[in-house]
C-alpha cells in the first residue's frame, strides 16, 4: 500500500484487504491507519483482541489517536456490526470529522454459521452506507487460515479489494448476491426437533415453552431469560406482521441451543433490526432488541415467508 496521502473520495469506500501472516497484516494496516490520522480523520479499529494488541504495539505513540474495539465483543452476532458503524458514523459526522474504519468480522476461529452471517453483513454494508456521508472501511481477511469460501465471498461483497501490493476495483464484486443471500433457506435442522404453532393468544405460552426447553437442556438462567424475551418479541412480530400466526422449532447440538421462528410474512428491508429504529419508524424494534441480546441471529425472508433462527452457544 502506498504511504502517500490520498484525497478522500466521495461516498462510501468498502475494501477487502487480503493478508498472509502478522507482518503482512501490519504492512497493510499501518499505512492505512496513519494516512487517516494525517488527514485528521477519526480512525476506529475493530479487530479481535490479539490483532488489536499487535496493531497497537506497532503504532507506538500514534495508537493514542486511534479508537480500538474488540470485534469479538461488538460483533459476536454479526447483525450488530452495522448498527455500531452507523452510530460511530453519525457521531463523527456531527462532530465535523470523516470516519475511517478497520473491521475484521470474519476472523479466524469463527463458527461456520457465523461466517455465513459475516458474508451477508458485508453485502449489507454497501446497502446501508452507499449514498450517505463519505467514509472508508477496510476489512482484513486472513487468506491463509480462513476457509476458502470465506475468502472468495469477500471478493463478491467488496467493491474494492487489495493486498499490500495495492488495491483495485474487484471484478468479482456482485451486489446482486444480496437477494440470494437474504432469501436463502437456512440449513435444515436435525430430526430431533420440538415443534409448535402459535396465534395471538399464545404469546405467553410460547415464551414459557421456550424458557422451559432452555432450562431442560441446561442453559444458565441468564440465557434462559434472554431466549424467553426474544421468543416473546418474535412471536409478537409474527402476529403483527406475519399473517397472525407462526411456528416455533427448538433443537440442540453439542455446542448450541437453537430456537427458530417462522411465519408467512415477508420482510422487505434486509437491514431490518440492524440499526436502531427511529422514533417515527414503524416496526423493527423487536428484531433490533433480539439482535442486541442473542449470540447469533439469522434472518431470512422471501416470498416463501420469514424465518429467524436464534443460536445460543453453550
Amino acid at each position: 500500500m502506498t504511504t502517500a496521502l490520498e484525497e478522500p473520495a466521495p461516498g462510501f469506500e468498502h475494501e477487502a484487504l487480503f493478508y498472509r501472516g502478522d507482518e503482512d497484516f501490519l504492512d497493510g494496516l499501518l499505512p492505512f491507519v496513519r494516512e487517516g490520522l494525517a488527514l485528521d480523520e477519526a480512525v476506529v479499529v475493530a479487530e479481535p483482541r490479539a490483532r488489536l494488541e499487535l496493531l497497537r504495539d506497532a503504532l507506538g505513540d500514534d495508537a493514542r489517536a486511534v479508537e480500538f474495539l474488540d470485534m469479538a465483543e461488538i460483533g459476536q452476532n454479526p447483525a450488530r456490526i452495522i448498527g455500531a458503524w452507523d452510530r460511530m458514523l453519525r457521531e463523527r459526522t456531527a462532530a465535523g470529522r470523516r470516519l475511517r474504519g478497520v473491521g475484521e468480522p470474519a476472523f479466524v476461529g469463527r463458527r461456520e454459521a457465523e461466517f455465513t452471517e459475516c458474508r451477508l453483513h458485508e453485502q449489507l454494508l454497501n446497502t446501508a452506507f452507499d449514498g450517505g456521508p463519505s467514509w472508508r472501511l477496510l476489512c482484513p481477511y486472513d487468506e491463509v487460515h480462513l476457509p476458502r469460501a470465506v475468502v472468495r465471498g469477500a471478493l463478491h461483497s467488496h467493491p474494492f479489494a487489495g493486498t499490500t501490493a495495492g488495491r483495485r476495483r474487484s471484478p468479482e464484486y456482485s451486489p446482486e448476491d444480496l437477494d440470494g443471500l437474504f432469501g436463502a433457506e437456512l440449513p435444515r435442522p436435525p430430526d430431533a426437533v420440538l415443534r409448535g404453532v402459535y396465534g395471538a393468544a399464545d404469546i405467553p405460552a410460547t415464551r414459557r415453552t421456550v424458557a422451559q426447553y432452555a432450562r431442560t437442556i441446561g442453559l444458565p438462567e441468564e440465557k434462559v431469560e434472554t431466549l424467553a424475551l426474544a421468543a416473546s418479541e418474535l412471536a409478537t412480530n409474527s402476529i403483527r406482521y406475519g399473517g397472525g400466526s407462526g411456528a416455533v422449532s427448538m433443537w440442540a447440538t453439542p455446542s448450541a441451543a437453537i430456537v427458530q421462528f417462522s411465519d408467512s410474512g415477508q420482510v422487505g428491508d434486509p437491514l431490518t433490526g440492524r440499526r436502531m429504529p427511529s422514533l417515527e419508524q414503524e416496526g423493527g424494534r423487536g428484531v433490533y432488541l433480539v439482535n442486541a441480546l442473542c449470540d447469533l441471529v439469522q434472518l431470512r425472508s422471501s416470498e416463501r415467508g420469514t424465518t429467524i433462527r436464534l443460536t445460543t452457544w453453550r
